[in-house]
């Protein structure tokens, strides 16, 4: 009988211990670099061929690629990531579930970070949308980017730039898979 007793709470501290290490071990946001690396790798291995519009400043150019560098291209999307466990006090998470859909939004609260706002929308633990705000500058410039990944698509990316010498940037690409 005092052996039961015993062990009762050696039972409870490994079912304890357990949920701990789960929990532990859960990432603290969106892990977006992943993410992309493993769409970059589904794009390479299934030959995605793709039209590609860019509008630079007033001009326009669309093309069908069927060698696309999709690391390349995605990099941006990449480097927006803000799963960083220096980053747990950068940012407020807001999740909200209707329809089947989870839509997590990441916001920063520190001034400093480049990702302003990220925005995952998920269906059955799989994004279907990210939605990503930077801002980036330098003494030079200060810039506005604005990127949308849809897995099913393609992706657009909006960057509005100021200069302090030379022109202005206004630019968007689109790039959507056939």
């Amino acid at each position: 009988m005092l052996i039961r007793f015993l062990l009762l709470p050696l039972l409870l501290t490994g079912c304890y211990a357990d949920e701990l290490r789960e929990e532990m071990t859960e990432e603290p946001f969106f892990d977006l670099a992943s993410y992309m690396d493993a769409q970059v790798d589904s794009l390479e291995q299934a030959g995605t061929t793709v039209t590609k519009t860019i509008h630079l400043n007033g001009t326009t150019e669309t093309k069908e690629l069927s060698d696309l560098n999709f690391a390349n291209d995605l990099k941006v999307f990449r480097e927006a990531d803000i799963n960083k466990p220096a980053y747990l006090d950068k940012y407020t998470v807001d999740k909200q579930e209707s329809e089947g859909r989870l839509v997590r939004t990441y916001t920063a609260i520190d001034s400093s970070m480049q990702t302003r706002r990220l925005t995952v929308v998920s269906r059955d633990d799989r994004p279907i949308r990210v939605e990503i705000i930077r801002k980036t500058g330098t003494v030079l410039s200060q810039g506005d980017h604005h990127l949308v990944y849809d897995p099913l698509s393609g992706y657009h990316l909006h960057t509005d730039q100021v200069n302090r010498f030379g022109d202005d940037l206004d630019a968007d690409i689109t790039v959507r898979w056939k």
